[in-house]
């Protein structure tokens, strides 16, 4: 967590003149818009940097490490109209319909701009990578914008939040349209003074949980503290700002490793602490639907097992074991992965068919439950962070919806 600073009188979110896509320019927002550019494989790059030479990737990611060329591109992207800023402060209230396991949900939201250094206001739940900080820091200083929101979340339902929302949804949007997933995705401007109070005083009255975005965040603070007075409201950026509600799903994180040991040496280790037992994979998911302190699946060799911890004692030696007990990604780490030397980096996915894909060969897949959302509040809540990729917010915010670019006086 950056180093705290207290803000005198700052509100906690304030309404800001995005920039986003002329839609005199571009018709097909479908074409522009991508995942944020954590979740972006090489493959997945070059497709949607060939969708539309104005596909957002475009300035999200650079290909040959060029940050200067995709700062101007971004630039250019201005001055040409592809890009242009509102002529009104707003927030804009975004909804995303979605399918999961079958499921239908909706997720809605309000794209702002969050205070960072309000004391005890946000609060950080996973652990931080240098590598993508880096990237990302080489970014900001040639787009000088926040790209891409930062996921946030109020660990309870808000009222404010969901009859602004009744009130909206019945309202023509500002866009509408079915992203490459199939999600259905839209957008409304929120511009009226008493709404937006509303909204800022309710906001203001509860601690904000990151759910989304750390990298970011922390990427985005460290600006701020290097080029303070060199642009208006800097202490503030893009968030994504949502309440706990029945659309916010988490999914599970499966690992993916490279394991050069026989079965017999494998399970021989595992067995110290878990029952193991061969599964088929419907049996598998269904299992790990049941309560228990600790499970998980395993793929490996075309075959799916059923692991579960055998005697909670084997929990007593486990470091902050009381604060983490829950975890299933802490006790994975202390209980599985531990046992073995890791050959290479660890793949990460959210989906067991892919995770079954990546684990070819010396490749075991390890199949997690998710983490309960009460959990992830609870963790954060104390001050503490869980391992990294332990939650996996579905789906992505859409990157390409808004930007907010740094302004200075009299924009």
């Amino acid at each position: 967590m950056p180093e705290k600073t207290i803000a005198k009188k700052a509100s906690t979110i304030i309404p800001f003149k995005a920039t986003y896509y002329n839609p005199a320019v571009v018709k097909d927002i479908p074409s522009v818009v991508c995942p944020p550019y954590d979740v972006i494989n090489k493959a997945q790059q070059e497709y949607f940097q060939k969708k539309s030479p104005y596909n957002f990737s475009n300035v999200l990611l650079t290909q040959v490490q060029n940050y200067e060329e995709l700062g101007k591109r971004f630039k250019q992207w201005i001055s040409d109209g592809v890009l242009v800023d509102d002529d009104k402060e707003s927030l804009y209230l975004y909804e995303q319909c979605f399918t999961s396991a079958g499921k239908s949900y909706t997720r809605f939201g309000f794209l702002t701009l969050l205070c960072m250094d309000k004391d005890d206001v946000i609060f950080p739940h996973e652990y931080t990578l240098s590598a993508p900080k880096e990237d990302r820091k080489k970014i900001i200083k040639e787009v000088e914008a926040n790209l891409s929101p930062i996921f946030v979340v109020v660990p309870k339902p808000l009222t404010i939040f969901a009859r602004v929302y009744a009130t909206y949804r019945k309202k023509p949007p500002f866009l509408d349209f079915k992203d490459f997933e199939g999600s259905r995705n839209r957008v409304w401007k929120i511009q009226d003074t008493k709404t937006l109070d509303a909204l800022r005083g309710e906001i203001e009255k509860n601690k904000l949980v990151i759910a989304d975005g750390h990298h970011r965040f922390e990427v985005a603070y460290d600006y701020y503290k290097n080029n303070k007075g060199k642009f208006d409201n800097l202490n503030y950026l893009l968030a994504y700002v949502t309440d706990s509600q029945a659309g916010l799903l988490i999914l599970p994180t499966h690992r993916v490793v490279s394991i050069a040991l026989d079965d017999d040496t494998f399970f021989k280790k595992l067995d110290t602490y878990f029952f193991i037992q061969k599964v088929t994979q419907k049996e598998l998911e269904r299992r790990l639907k049941e309560k228990s302190v600790f499970s998980l699946g395993i793929y490996r060799a075309k075959t799916f097992y059923y692991l579960k911890l055998k005697k909670t004692s084997s929990l007593k030696n486990i470091p902050d074991i009381v604060i983490y007990k829950k975890l299933d990604t802490y006790l994975f780490n202390h209980l599985v992965l531990s046992l073995f030397s890791v050959n290479e980096q660890i793949a990460f996915t959210h989906d067991i068919e892919e995770a079954k894909k990546l684990a070819s060969g010396d490749k075991v897949a390890f199949i997690l439950r998710p983490i309960p959302l009460p959990d992830v509040f609870s963790i954060a809540n104390k001050g503490h962070r869980l391992p990294q990729k332990s939650t996996y917010f579905y789906p992505k915010l859409l990157s390409g919806i808004v930007v907010r670019r740094f302004q200075k006086e009299g924009r």
